[in-house]
């Protein structure tokens, strides 16, 4: 059973689109955003799965597109 969100611009969808992560790793960042109710790309972040320019890309991507 797929976690991902179903909106096509969410941060997540957009990361994996890019290559970036798996949606296996996706998956397991929205798990673990469950549990300490932190944004989604912080999580990504602490479990080391992008970087900060990562983010900042997904993010500008995401703002260009909504």
């Amino acid at each position: 059973m797929a976690t991902v969100e179903t909106k096509l611009s969410s941060l997540g969808n957009i990361l994996v689109g890019a290559g970036i992560i798996t949606i296996d790793e996706l998956n397991e960042a929205l798990e673990t955003q469950k549990s300490t109710g932190h944004k989604l790309g912080e999580t990504l972040i602490n479990l080391g799965m992008i970087s900060i320019e990562d983010l900042q890309m997904a993010l500008d991507f995401q703002e260009n597109t909504d």
